[in-house]
């Protein structure tokens, strides 16, 4: 009798409803005190870097900061091709001392970082993350956030290994289908709307040209290092853009030759986040890799907290509610933000000097704006805040229930 009723608590505890502490109002009110608190960036140290064998024999780097007894939090990052920025941890907490974060650099970031694997697999890199995480002594289950490429890595790394999970936050999700590729890089997509955007790459590649396209002319070298400051500049743009038509305007790129990119030996952080993010974005346009909505039962009692922008012009807002969707249990929450893929930009200077008021207040006007629409980062930083308090409250439910 002992046993079945300590049983029935378990089972019960699994099964809980969201609680008040998983909701959305706790979670803006999170929110709300992540953006008016104040933190200076983090810079790296050289004791949160540890380097091992990844699964294809390449050397991989992995971060390790925080306190050793901290809630550990797999961290993954945007991209693909953007290295670690110690920053967006403060960005996102405010306070680098609440968990412990883990995080790994992706293939091919940089001088020093994870090496470039060509052909490299998603899968792989979520192998790592285990490796790595089992070097570092965490045994059990952790929380997995990532924001743009750092969801779809955390997604990945939730279907492959619900047992390592406690909770999950992702935002600005991408799963790299050929719809989504169409619908941003493509001639009708996304970038096509955007003044300059579509003339900054008319040069190098034709009007019709698709992912694949813009990926051969970076790879080829075509416009030279313009054509990857574009490249890198429209994301940056579109990433904060809530409407079709904005200001800036990208100057065309002329359709000079170049040196084809080696990433052996590619030095330039923008070359190489241009050549592998297209690289990726040309395997979804040819269908050759995407993350499936297959969320295994097991990922049933694991919370999940889903943010999006809802005027995102980089990741399809559709593709955040399939994930929600398709999570299995009820124990998950969506977020909608008045935002694009990034959080809005408050009024650059000029603006606001056309508008009378002093440049000065550009950071309160910033925080207003931020409490007003949300900011993504905070918010992430406020879901993992969330599944903290949630899953500590269900463990101690469980030990109750067994006892």
């Amino acid at each position: 009798m002992r046993i079945r009723s300590a049983l029935f608590g378990l089972v019960t505890a699994l099964t809980l409803p969201l609680s008040a502490q998983l909701s959305r109002e706790a979670i803006w009110a999170r929110h709300d005190q992540l953006v008016l608190a104040t933190a200076a960036p983090l810079k790296a140290q050289a004791e949160w870097e540890h380097t091992f064998t990844g699964t294809r024999g390449q050397r991989v780097r992995g971060y390790d900061l925080g306190p050793a007894q901290a809630p550990a939090v797999l961290w993954w990052n945007g991209g693909p091709g953007s290295a670690f920025d110690p920053s967006i941890v403060t960005g996102c907490l405010r306070d680098p001392s609440a968990f412990r974060v883990l995080v790994l650099d992706q293939p091919g970031v940089g001088a020093g970082a994870s090496e470039w694997v060509p052909g490299w697999k998603p899968e792989d890199t979520v192998e790592d993350a285990v490796t790595f995480l089992k070097q570092r002594g965490i045994r059990g289950p952790v929380i997995v956030a990532g924001w743009s490429w750092g969801s779809t890595m955390a997604l990945l790394f939730a279907q492959r290994h619900p047992e390592l999970c406690r909770g999950v936050a992702v935002g600005g999700i991408w799963s790299n289908t050929p719809q989504e590729v169409a619908r941003y890089l493509g001639p009708e997509g996304t970038h096509a709307l955007m003044p300059g955007m579509a003339e900054a790459f008319r040069a190098v590649a034709r009007p019709t040209a698709s992912a694949c396209d813009l990926h051969d002319a970076l790879k080829r070298g075509v416009g030279g290092k313009a054509l990857v400051e574009a490249y890198d500049r429209a994301e940056s743009l579109q990433s904060v853009a809530t409407t079709s038509l904005r200001e800036e305007v990208l100057a065309p790129v002329a359709a000079s030759a170049g040196t084809p990119v080696d990433m052996v030996s590619e030095k330039d952080p923008n070359t190489r986040f241009a050549y592998i993010e297209s690289e990726m974005m040309c395997r979804g346009q040819r269908g050759e890799w995407a993350l499936k909505m297959d969320f295994p039962k097991t990922l049933e009692p694991v919370p999940l907290v889903v943010v999006q922008g809802r005027f995102d012009q980089v990741c399809d807002p559709e593709v955040a509610l399939q994930v929600h969707r398709a999570w299995p249990g009820a124990r998950k929450i969506f977020i909608p933000l008045n935002t694009s893929h990034g959080s809005n930009r408050p009024p650059t200077d000029a603006q606001l000097k056309a508008a009378g008021l002093d440049p000065a207040l550009r950071p309160q006007i910033a925080r207003a704006l931020n409490l007003e629409t949300g900011a993504c980062g905070p918010m992430l930083g406020a879901a993992v805040f969330a599944l903290h308090a949630e899953t500590t409250s269900v463990q101690d439910v469980e030990h109750k229930a067994i006892k």
